[in-house]
């Protein structure tokens, strides 16, 4: 009786919470998991934890590379038991090493205070509420440097965890970016293999074989002014070229040129249409992306756009970009398992009782892929992260006045080799950096064991 009840409560179990249990047993995937969530929550509020505004700073005094702020929590001359505090700190030139040092005003304690209100450095929370509430705070004139400060004499913990919002957030943007192209370019490729789709409207053919409805007149005029777009581009270029060439014979060649693309352009129109199949088409386009090498096509691509941008545009640029190049693999292993679901029965059934191919596509071969989904989706976010932090850090991603952790990290490189030498602090965002790649390294490891039914436990 216990056993059969005991039976009966596993077979009653749900996917999901099989899949719960399985992962909760990879304790690297449950330690990576707690690690992200513990990072995700300082940087949704980054502003309650930080100390300071990201770009807060003073002139006068200036606390430039200044070393990470002493805590002390015994009195040093008594040795009692005290509350946290810390001493002002004055920047002096050292003869002896020829570089500024700080040294401590140990007449004054400053207490380190807690949910303090700072009304000179006010933040908002998702652009939407206004506080001035922190975590931490000190009095003036003492500065409290949990992780020293930059070139600037800005409070580098605060930097980071401002920075944690831009380069967590893209790696999840831009993830999923990647991710709608390759299900719907790979779920096109491997749903319509074989049919040769028209890409252009062939108006004399199209007529020919009779009309085709509503729906089959927007198609065609959709078509024509795509490709009339297309024809229009022809003519300014040439028009373009034949302005700035130098002489007689060039322009005529530029002309001829013109004039037959403009030629084959009228043919695809208004004669034979240009059918293709959405395979070739996808999966051509998939080799291409991945035979150039990803740092240089983001690097290129990222080159077409002037350096003088925006911040905010360049961040969504740089989303976009590291989107664009990450959907080729995912649209290539969704294409295989589409190609294999669609000839599985209950595939068939759908189709035979008239439903439509998004209909099929949308509620009985996607749903399939969901597992694959989720395990690849966690286990190409590290990737994008990564690729942000190498264009800021090449001076081709996130600029000020946003900060992130590859922004960060050209800074300390800014620094020379002193910033190993005489200010290591300067490096710690690329201990954020690891920590996170590596976090969701081990999580996409637990979701692809708890997913598999082979290594279940």
């Amino acid at each position: 009786m216990v056993r059969s009840a005991q039976a009966g409560a596993s077979r009653s179990k749900s996917q999901g919470r099989i899949v719960w249990e399985q992962f909760r047993k990879h304790r690297l995937a449950v330690i990576g998991a707690a690690i992200l969530a513990v990072l995700y929550l300082l940087a949704a509020f980054a502003g309650f934890f930080s100390v300071y505004t990201p770009d807060y700073y003073t002139l006068s005094p200036s606390y430039s590379y200044a070393p990470p702020t002493h805590v002390y929590w015994r009195d040093p001359q008594t040795g009692a038991w005290s509350r946290p505090f810390v001493y002002a700190i004055n920047r002096q030139f050292d003869l002896n090493t020829l570089q500024n040092a700080y040294v401590e005003d140990r007449s004054t304690k400053y207490p380190i205070r807690f949910l303090v209100r700072t009304p000179e450095h006010p933040y908002s929370l998702f652009k939407i509420f206004h506080s001035d509430l922190r975590l931490l705070g000190v009095a003036a004139p003492a500065r409290l440097f949990l992780m020293g400060s930059d070139n600037f004499g800005r409070d580098l913990w605060s930097r980071v965890v401002y920075g944690g919002q831009v380069s967590l957030t893209i790696g999840i943007l831009s993830a999923a970016i990647s991710f709608v192209l390759g299900l719907l370019l790979g779920g096109v490729s491997g749903f319509y293999q074989g049919t040769r789709l028209s890409l252009s409207p062939g108006w004399y053919t199209w007529l020919l074989e009779g009309t085709k409805g509503a729906g089959g007149w927007l198609v065609m005029l959709a078509l024509s002014l795509a490709w009339g777009i297309v024809g229009v581009a022809v003519v300014r270029a040439t028009l373009e070229l034949v302005r700035l060439s130098t002489n007689g014979l060039e322009r005529v060649i530029w002309i001829i040129l013109g004039l037959l693309a403009l030629a084959l352009v009228l043919r695809i129109v208004l004669w034979r249409p240009l059918k293709i199949d959405p395979d070739d088409l996808i999966m051509r386009l998939v080799e291409i992306i991945g035979a150039i090498p990803t740092l240089f096509l983001l690097i290129s691509l990222r080159a077409v756009f002037p350096l003088t941008l925006s911040p905010l545009f360049v961040f969504y640029l740089v989303v976009g970009l590291l989107g664009f190049i990450g959907w080729g693999g995912i649209a290539r292993n969704i294409r295989g398992q589409v190609l294999s679901l669609r000839e599985q029965d209950y595939v068939v059934a759908a189709k035979a009782q008239g439903a439509s191919d998004l209909r099929v596509i949308i509620r009985h071969i996607l749903p399939a892929t969901a597992s694959y989904v989720i395990v690849v989706l966690s286990l190409s976010i590290p990737g994008f992260i990564l690729g942000e932090s190498g264009l800021s850090f090449l001076g081709l991603g996130i600029t000020e006045p946003y900060t992130s952790w590859g922004l960060l990290l050209k800074s300390a490189q800014d620094g020379g080799f002193a910033s190993f030498t005489n200010r290591p602090w300067v490096l710690i965002p690329g201990v954020f950096i690891f920590l996170a790649i590596l976090s969701w390294n081990f999580m996409g490891d637990g979701l692809r064991d708890a997913f598999d039914p082979r290594k279940r436990r």
